[in-house]
Parts: C-alpha cells; sequence; structure tokens
C-alpha cells in the first residue's frame, strides 16, 4: 500500500462543510475536492480543464483502498489539483449520477464497480472511465498518476475531439438504454415471461450450495421474491382437487398455468402424468429459495456473534464474506425470510428474521428519531491504538483467543463453526493478507451431527452454542473498535425496512415490530418530507439533506406505507401513500411511452435519464412502482393507477420476453397483474376476538396477492378513503344500511374482479375458503 504524506500538513477542503459520511471522510484529502454541483462544473468551464469524478460510499472497502493509496497522497494529489477539477460523490446520496456514470462505465469497459472513477468534460460528458486503480503501473497495467498524466495530455492537445467522443458515447446510450424509442410490446406481459424466467434459474441453481452461479454470491433477494411468488401462482393456486377427477380439458387449462404444452397428448392418463411432473418441478421454486436461505444463514456471510448479515461472499460456499453490512440487505432479506415461515411454518426461519431485527434494531437505528442508518463498514481497528484498519477485524477470530474467551466450551464451539489453528480463510479470498490465521465463522456441522460428535443432547449442545456466543459478543463490544457506521438515512431504505418490519409483525405478532414500522415511517414524514410540495427528500444526516427524493425513495416508500395500512388499518398511511403516488406520478412518469425516470425532468445535470427495469442489490423502481399501482387500484379503484401500471409493463415488454432473469422483481409485478388483486375485506370491530381470529387466519397464511380492506365505523365513513373510493366496500356498506346488520356482525368477504363473496362469518369457513 502507498505511504501517505499526509502528516507533513494538514488540508481541509470543501468536503467538511457536507454531511455525508462518505464526503466527510475525504475531507482532509490534499485533494481539492469539490461537491457535486455547479460551483465545480463552473471552475471546469471556467478553467477549461477536465473534471475527475469520483463516486463511491462511505462503507466501501475498495473505496478506503484508494483513498489510502492515492487520494491521501501528496503527489498524486498534486497531479489531481493541478490538471483536474476533482469532485466526489456519495452514491447513496446521489444515485443519478452514479447510474448515469456507471452506465458508462459498463459500456465501455464492460464491468463497473466502486470506486468508480471517471473523467468528464466541463459539460459533464464522459471522456475515460473505470473502477479501482492502483498508485503505481502494474501486470501491463497503468496506475492512477500515469492515468491522469496522460488524460491531462490528451485534453490539452485536442479537447474539441475528448468532448465529440463523450457526446457520441452518451447518445450511444440513450439508444442502447431504449430512451428514444416506444419499446411497448402489449403481448409480451403473460405469465410465459414467468416460466421463461423460472426455467433460467432452475438451469442456474447450485444445488450443492444454493444461490445462483459461481463466484462471488450474493444473496439476492429479489430473485427470491420472484420464485416464492412463481410457487404460489403455479403450485399452490393448482388447488388440492385430486386430478383424477377432473376433464382433460380441465387437466389442460390446468397445464396451461405452468406453461406446459399438451400438444399431442390426448390420453387421459398420460396428460395427467405430465401434469405430475410439472407440479412436482414448480416445487422446486420453493425448494431452491429454501436450500439457499439455510446455507446463507449457516455460512460466515451470517454473522453468528453480532447478528445481520454481511453484503455478499466472496466465494460459492458462503463462507468468506465482503464483511460490510448493509441495511437494505436487512431488510430485503428479513422479508425474505417470513415468507418461507408463512409458507413452511418452520421455526428456523422465523428465528434468522428475529436474528436480523435485533441487530438491525442494536446497530442502525437512530434510538431517537426511529430512522434507520445506513451500513456498518467492512474495515475496522483490530484494536484501540492500531495504525491501519483491517477488513474483518471486527469479525473474524483466532484460535487462541477463542480458547481464552470459551474455556472448556471452546472445542465444541470451535468444531461446529469449523475453526482452525491457522485459520480457516483461504489464502486466495485474503488478497490483502488481512485475514491470516482467523477464522470466519461458518456452520461446518449440523446440530445433530455436532451433538453426536461430542455425546450431548441438542439442549445442551444450545446452551453450550448460545452461551458462547454471548461471550464473544460481548467481548466484541468491550475490546473491539466498532467499524465505522454510516448514519445517514435514506427515504428509499428505510422503505424497505418498514415494509420487512410491517411483514414481520404480521406474521409473528410481536407489536414492537409494528412500532418500529410505525416510529420509521412517522420519521421520514416529520423529517424528510416537504408537505407544501408533497415530496421527499433523499437523505438525512444532522438535519435534512439538500438532494430531493428519486424514484425509487417514492416507490419503496409507497410499497411499505401499504404494508403499514394492512397490518395497522390506520388509513392515514393508506392517504399518505396516495399523495406520494401522485407526487411519483407527476415528476417521474413518462406520459410517452409509460414507465418511471430515475430522476424528474427538472434535474438538468444528468445527461441521461434512465428508466431502470434491471434488479441489482434492491429491486428497480419501477417493477415496484407497478406493484404499487397495482395494489392502490385495489383499495382505490383509481382507473389512471391500472393505466399506468399496464403502460409500465408494456413498455417494458420486449425486455421481459429476452432476458426476465435480469429482472425478476418486475417479473413478479406481471404475475401480480395477470392473477389480479384478492380484496379481503373485514367488517366488525378491529377488538373483536372474531375479527382478531380472522386477522390471524389471513396473515399467518403466504398470499401476495392480496388487499386487506377494513371497513370504517360509522362515524368515520365520510373521511374514509376506503368508503369513499372502494366500490366493494361502498356496496357492502350500502348492503349494511339497508338490513338488520345494525350491530355489524364481524364477517369477512373476499372479492374478486370487483364481486364480493358471500360474508364469512367463522374462521372455519375463512380456513376452507382460502384453501380452496
Amino acid at each position: 500500500m502507498a505511504s501517505s504524506s499526509t502528516s507533513a500538513q494538514h488540508h481541509t477542503n470543501r468536503l467538511a462543510k457536507e454531511k455525508s459520511p462518505y464526503l466527510l471522510q475525504h475531507a482532509d484529502n490534499p485533494v481539492d475536492w469539490y461537491p457535486w454541483g455547479e460551483e465545480a462544473f463552473k471552475k471546469a468551464r471556467e478553467e477549461k480543464k477536465p473534471i475527475f469524478l469520483s463516486v463511491g460510499y462511505s462503507t466501501c472497502h475498495w473505496c478506503h483502498v484508494m483513498a489510502h493509496e492515492s487520494f491521501e497522497n501528496e503527489e498524486i494529489a498534486k497531479v489531481m489539483n493541478e490538471n483536474f477539477v476533482n469532485v466526489k460523490v456519495d452514491r447513496e446520496v446521489q444515485p443519478d449520477v452514479d447510474r448515469t456514470y456507471m452506465t458508462f462505465v459498463q459500456a465501455t469497459t464492460g464491468g463497473g464497480g466502486w470506486p468508480m472513477s471517471v473523467f468528464l468534460t466541463p459539460d459533464l460528458y464522459p471522456i475515460y472511465g473505470g473502477t479501482y486503480f492502483p498508485p503505481r503501473d502494474q501486470f501491463g497495467r497503468p496506475g492512477f498518476p500515469t492515468l491522469l498524466k496522460r488524460i491531462a495530455s490528451l485534453w490539452k492537445e485536442d479537447p474539441e475531439k475528448l468532448k465529440k467522443s463523450g457526446m457520441d458515447v452518451m447518445d450511444m446510450l440513450r439508444n442502447a438504454t431504449g430512451l428514444n424509442d416506444d419499446g411497448r410490446s402489449k403481448d409480451a406481459v403473460n405469465m410465459d415471461i414467468a416460466h421463461k424466467c423460472y426455467k433460467y434459474f432452475v438451469n442456474a441453481f447450485d444445488s450443492k450450495e444454493g444461490g445462483f452461479g459461481g463466484e462471488p454470491k450474493f444473496p439476492t433477494p429479489v430473485q427470491f421474491h420472484f420464485l416464492l411468488r412463481y410457487y404460489y401462482y403455479t403450485h399452490h393456486e393448482l388447488g388440492s382437487e385430486s386430478l383424477s377427477n377432473l376433464s382433460i380439458s380441465q387437466i389442460h387449462a390446468k397445464g396451461n398455468q405452468l406453461g406446459i404444452d399438451f400438444k399431442g397428448c390426448l390420453e387421459k392418463s398420460d396428460c395427467i402424468q405430465k401434469l405430475q411432473q410439472a407440479i412436482a418441478n414448480q416445487q422446486k421454486a420453493l425448494e431452491m429459495v429454501k436450500f439457499t436461505l439455510v446455507k446463507i444463514a449457516r455460512g460466515g456471510i451470517h454473522d453468528h456473534v453480532g447478528n445481520g448479515f454481511h453484503r455478499y461472499s466472496t466465494d460459492r460456499y458462503w463462507h468468506v464474506p465482503h464483511f460490510e453490512k448493509m441495511l437494505y440487505d436487512q431488510a430485503q432479506l428479513l422479508a425474505t425470510y417470513i415468507e418461507v415461515f408463512l409458507l413452511t411454518k418452520e421455526d428456523y426461519f422465523a428465528e434468522i428474521a428475529r436474528d436480523i431485527i435485533k441487530y438491525v434494531v442494536r446497530d442502525l437505528r437512530d434510538p431517537v428519531g426511529g430512522g434507520f442508518y445506513s451500513a456498518e463498514d467492512a474495515d475496522s481497528y483490530p484494536h484501540e491504538g492500531a495504525p491501519h484498519k483491517l477488513e474483518g477485524a471486527f469479525a473474524a477470530w483466532e484460535k487462541s483467543e477463542l480458547d481464552q474467551i470459551l474455556g472448556e466450551d471452546s472445542i465444541v464451539f470451535c468444531y461446529h463453526f469449523g475453526v482452525e489453528e491457522k485459520g480457516n480463510v483461504p489464502r486466495e479470498k485474503d488478497i490483502q493478507g488481512e485475514l491470516i490465521n482467523k477464522n470466519v465463522l461458518i456452520e461446518r456441522y449440523t446440530l445433530e451431527e455436532t451433538a453426536k460428535e461430542f455425546s450431548l443432547s441438542l439442549d445442551a449442545l444450545d446452551q453450550i452454542l448460545k452461551r458462547s456466543k454471548e461471550k464473544l459478543a460481548k467481548h466484541r463490544a468491550e475490546k473491539r473498535p466498532k467499524p465505522h457506521r454510516d448514519d445517514k438515512i435514506l427515504t428509499a431504505w428505510n422503505g424497505l425496512m418498514i415494509s420487512a418490519l410491517a411483514r414481520a409483525y404480521e406474521a409473528l405478532g410481536t407489536k414492537e415490530y409494528l412500532s418500529l414500522a410505525e416510529n420509521a415511517a412517522k420519521f421520514l414524514k416529520e423529517r424528510m418530507y416537504d408537505t407544501g410540495r408533497n415530496q421527499l427528500l433523499r437523505s438525512f444526516r444532522e438535519g435534512p439533506g439538500n438532494t430531493n427524493g428519486f424514484s425509487d425513495d417514492y416507490s419503496f416508500l409507497i410499497q411499505g406505507l401499504i404494508d403499514l395500512y394492512e397490518c395497522s388499518f390506520d388509513e392515514n398511511y393508506l392517504k399518505w401513500a396516495i399523495d406520494l403516488q401522485e407526487t411519483q406520478n407527476e415528476l417521474f412518469y413518462d406520459q410517452n411511452s409509460g414507465g418511471y425516470f430515475n430522476v424528474p425532468e427538472t434535474n438538468k445535470d444528468i445527461l441521461l435519464r434512465m428508466k431502470d427495469d434491471h434488479d441489482g442489490a434492491e429491486p428497480s423502481a419501477n417493477s415496484v412502482a407497478v406493484s404499487n399501482l397495482i395494489r392502490l387500484h385495489a383499495f382505490t379503484q383509481n382507473p389512471d393507477y391500472h393505466t399506468k401500471a399496464e403502460a409500465t409493463l408494456q413498455t417494458y415488454g420486449d425486455n421481459l420476453q429476452k432476458h426476465p432473469y435480469s429482472m425478476p422483481s418486475l417479473v413478479s409485478s406481471v404475475m401480480l397483474y395477470v392473477k389480479n388483486i384478492k380484496q379481503i375485506v373485514f367488517l366488525g370491530d378491529i377488538q373483536n376476538p372474531t375479527v382478531v381470529n380472522f386477522l390471524n387466519v389471513i396473515r399467518h397464511r403466504y398470499i401476495p396477492n392480496r388487499a386487506l380492506l377494513f371497513t370504517p365505523s360509522p362515524d368515520r365513513v365520510d373521511s374514509s378513503v376506503i368508503a369513499q373510493k372502494n366500490d366493494s366496500v361502498k356496496y357492502l356498506l350500502q348492503a349494511i344500511d339497508a338490513s338488520d346488520n345494525k350491530e355489524r356482525i364481524p364477517s369477512v368477504h373476499i372479492c374478486e374482479n370487483f364481486t364480493c363473496g358471500l360474508p364469512i362469518r367463522d374462521v372455519e369457513k375463512l380456513e376452507e375458503k382460502l384453501s380452496d
């Protein structure tokens, strides 16, 4: 690692005035950094200098490496300051800037990542880009100083040539991203897309270690999200009726739901056999998710001592992680574990869900306001007074440490978690030699195998492991410096967490989870929402940030608010969701061809106004927006919501047909659109024991296409969104007024296609109806 000469003199640049933890990390660099904005752009234009743009985030390991090697180096900083206007961007605060130039980097290099390093013209057109650059030339590739000098020389020789090249590239990207085309495909939005997507994941599944593809392995909740819904729609909805009782035409109809080609299948017995095989194949959708969730929960990517999950695994075994912890991973994995618990009723998945919540509440929650922080770093100091941070220092263990801390329990603990005397991290997975002799805990054996090895009962083993984890957690908290925490609060990621906590409350019944979700929503409304403009802000840290919300902020929070309404029946959440949906439609919706742009048209600093459909670590804003529109239509019956959902899906119809596996969350929204919403309408006092039992029956089932509605009490009808806008509820209320049911006997109505069934007044009937 290059030595830094920052000790020679103290530097402070413009980033010292910023709130982003990432920008503040660079406030003492000798580099004359600017935040993204007109001050930097004006300087570049006036001095006719290119811009060097560096994009990262505060818990990014390789961002730290490049910072130490290059940005803290006086000689390299001098070259940067003399030849460039240098701009720092926190990708989490300004995803619009990140997405624009990441698209360029990926298109021109074939890859991407952070730190992202891009050279721009003063008019913000990209010249050259990449990710991490080392401080010296190596392996036939230029180091960062060589690259700086080369770009500076090219700019001085012929700046117009570089400007034209940048403009040409951006024009190419506009065409490649389909921003100049109306790509609607009305015939493409159907279940065939889901069948094609499912086949891809079956073929990509790692049957030995879980997950999809090789290394590195990411816990990809958007894929789990799709597979669980696919399982429900194709397997669960086929029903339990004996196939032998069906006619051949009915068998064909059921098979069509699974995309089965019955061509040439004329004999009933042959068709039944074909259908049975297809049904068995669909079971794999659930099994792949279950298997993978167990693997990652037992793996090193799971923090067995400190709870929660690290970002991803550098190997195919889920063993050696990249150690940062992100709020969006915790939120999406929490939702996934809850959904699998609902499908399987296996307590194991509920326990992992509780483990995630424990971590988030302890380490990522603002104890005063109730909002959730963004992340914890991969790197930390190995001990007080250490000169350098190391990746994984807070999480990894030496065998001698464990023996000393755990005493006689160590032999059992170390066996179960695969601890080795010389460490269990393969050298090739420790590029910088930071984990030598260290162990990353991974459950090498099942509880049954470990108990058998030591002739222990499962209860006795559980006590040993529990006792050991508590001792290690205490040791870490008292003896090891904690990793840096990025304590900015992002609207989008809080929306994901609100949604996950609401679902956890429904499934597990723990009232604290509902309170956590509601307090976070309250924080966002009070501190990150402009009521006058009905607009969201992107971030909060020591006060609201000055960046307006992006499309994903609206999509994710609207989803969270709908989920909050369904588990609390507080219509204020639904009203706010509707208000935010109207703003999202106004600011981001493409009236010409459908779909939502990432940024509003008023954002003039962004050269490429994109509409994401591909999923990354988070679902695309468009996929969640479609789901929100379909759900809100079920609550309000506003036809504009249905029209926009349909148009957005049609906009991406061609892409969905060609590569649905790259947008599994959008495919989930396709299935919701095709299968329609089940409106489940409750009548009665929400505190009534019968109503509570009705709710528990619904909440303890996995029904991804439901909309729960509660009819308001007579004194609240006039102020109720549901009562005023939903025809099904209007009809039920009118029927009550015209009948003798003035006491509003508790009942449930299941409505589909805006036609409601007869009232259900006992729990057994409701169970029976939901099992049909």
